[in-house]
Parts: C-alpha cells; structure tokens; sequence
C-alpha cells in the first residue's frame, strides 16, 4: 500500500468537452456541454481519501461524465506522479491503468 508523503500533494481537477458526442446533442445539450469548466487546476490535499471526496464532488457538481473527467493526477509539489483518481473515486498508484494497482483509503 502506497502511503502519503510528507511533502505538500495536490490533485488535479480537470474536464474536457465531449467533442465526439457534440453533433448528435441537442441544442440543450450542447449547451450543457459548452457551460461545463474547460481545462485543470491544482488543489493542494492532505489525504487520498480528500483527493477522491474533492473529485467526486467536482464531477457532481458539474454533472461530468467519464468523457468529460480529465482529472484526478495527485502530484507533489515538483509536479512528480504520486497516484491517479479515477472517475469512479478510486485510487490507483500507476497512470497505465492497464498495470495499476487500487490504494486502499481508510
């Protein structure tokens, strides 16, 4: 089990628009789509238990799908990988989902 560092973690909030799906929405839709936050940004953490709780609410809030959700990075200070949130709240200790390994969270 990986543990938090000591140094300061930040975890990213990010969204991207649904480009794909864009044509076949509705005007409604579209619109949804385009009021949605477009880019990231980094909140300084504690826990990876904060990190997950601060990812779930972003993507509540904005009513995200996994097309949308870019986010999730927990970095340190310097920007260095720490683990990965994923859309469902999950973490992970490896980028490469098709290696990583879920970080239990108390």
């Amino acid at each position: 089990m990986i543990t938090p560092t000591e140094s300061k973690m930040f975890v990213q909030l990010a969204t991207k628009f649904d480009l794909m799906r864009f044509d076949q929405m509705s005007q409604n839709q579209q619109h949804e789509e385009l009021s949605k936050p477009n880019g990231n940004i980094f909140f300084e953490i504690k826990t990876f238990k904060e990190a997950s709780e601060l990812c779930t609410k972003f993507i509540e809030r904005f009513n995200l799908g996994n097309s949308n959700w870019a986010g999730g990075k927990i970095v340190n200070e310097r920007f260095d990988f720490i683990a990965n949130v994923s859309y469902n709240g999950k973490i992970w200790d490896n980028e490469d989902w098709r290696i990583a390994k879920e970080i239990t969270i108390c």
